[in-house]
């Protein structure tokens, strides 16, 4: 937020830069056109609506009174004739001006309060949600997960690789900030279908069999589903979208062997792809109960192997470029030093 009010403040600055070099070249012009008696000088309330529209009643008020000096007293009524503006011609001008700076500068400051108090309200709402959608995902990974923190992990691994990758210039047109502030907030949805997978087989200490493995794969179809009737009741929603893009696909694999449709290659969604990276690195570093956590060093090699069978060959090079980085959050989260709910990651 603070970023994006710097932002908006410095294209202010310039356009009031803009304005006052915008209206000495109107001054200019006015005289050399012939004087106030032309029409020229109304381009005056370009300028001026510019100003009043962007920095407020204030600024454009004072830039204003500034235009209209600048086509004032000292400017002639008519250059050639060498005849002078009277007094009053002058100063009706300079309360035209002012009074019209005024009015916009009064109405752009009105409906920008009302925009922001709008977009607050929006704003909230939205972290409400997403707050509510938090804790149910937490309650869900608790079951299966003894470090309690895996969600956050493979957020923030989501949202590294994403902005990696859109450096790529195959990525640039595709990857924007609403992208990877959507897999950000929507990869901790990833497994919320193991609500619907009983204990006896999400617990089981030892290897799963045939039979358990196929009920284990359709947490996939299951929090897919879920999604897609919450989508119903907001078709336009990106967030859900992509939700339900990771929570279907992201066991898929680059070769087609994964699961449940068998999809290979570029048929998988992107957000899948990159989910399906970070979500196995997290897995082989944490402990779960039918296995030891494996270290950064082991869990890269066993990863590497999987280029162009399970992962995508040119999302995995990002991935090896970054690990140092990678391994940073994961040990940084696992050691609870970053306090993840409250971070400006979720704004």
């Amino acid at each position: 937020m603070k970023t994006c009010t710097k932002t908006v403040n410095v294209k202010n600055k310039y356009f009031l830069i803009f304005s006052y070099i915008l209206s000495v070249t109107i001054a200019i012009i006015v005289y050399v056109t012939g004087g106030t008696t032309k029409v020229y000088a109304n381009l005056m309330y370009f300028p001026i609506a510019i100003v009043a529209s962007t920095n407020g009643k204030k600024h454009g008020v004072i830039h204003a009174a500034v235009s209209a000096l600048l086509v004032g007293n000292i400017m002639p009524l008519d250059v050639d004739l060498n005849i002078s503006q009277d007094s009053i011609n002058w100063i009706l001008r300079l309360i035209i001006y002012t009074t019209i700076a005024y009015v916009i500068g009064f109405f752009a400051e009105y409906y920008r309060r009302e925009f922001e108090k709008n977009r607050n309200k929006d704003k909230e709402i939205a972290e409400t949600q997403l707050a509510t959608i938090y804790s149910l995902v937490k309650l869900s990974e608790s079951r299966d997960d003894e470090t309690g923190a895996h969600i956050e992990r493979v957020a923030l691994f989501c949202k590294l690789l994403a902005s990696e990758l859109r450096n790529l210039p195959q990525y640039q047109d595709y990857i924007n900030d609403d992208y990877v502030d959507n897999i950000f907030k929507a990869s901790p949805l990833h497994d919320i279908g193991k609500v619907g997978i009983p204990d006896s087989i999400l617990l089981k200490p030892g290897k799963l069999s045939t039979e358990e493995f196929e009920i284990m794969k359709t947490h996939t179809v299951i929090g897919a589903n879920t999604l897609l009737e919450v989508k119903k009741k907001y078709p336009d929603n990106k967030f859900l979208e992509l939700g339900i893009s990771i929570t279907r696909f992201h066991h898929e694999r680059w070769d087609g062997s994964g699961y449940p449709d068998g999809l290979s290659g570029q048929d998988i969604p992107l957000s899948a792809r990159i989910m399906a990276i970070v979500d196995v690195y997290d897995a082989l570093r944490s402990k779960r109960v039918y296995k030891e956590a494996h270290s950064h060093e082991e869990s890269m090699k066993i990863i590497k192997q999987g280029e162009g069978s399970h992962f995508d060959p040119e999302i995995l090079q990002v991935f090896v470029q970054n690990e140092a980085r990678f391994n940073a959050i994961y040990e940084q989260l696992n050691k609870g030093e970053v306090d993840f709910e409250h971070s400006n990651l979720w704004c």
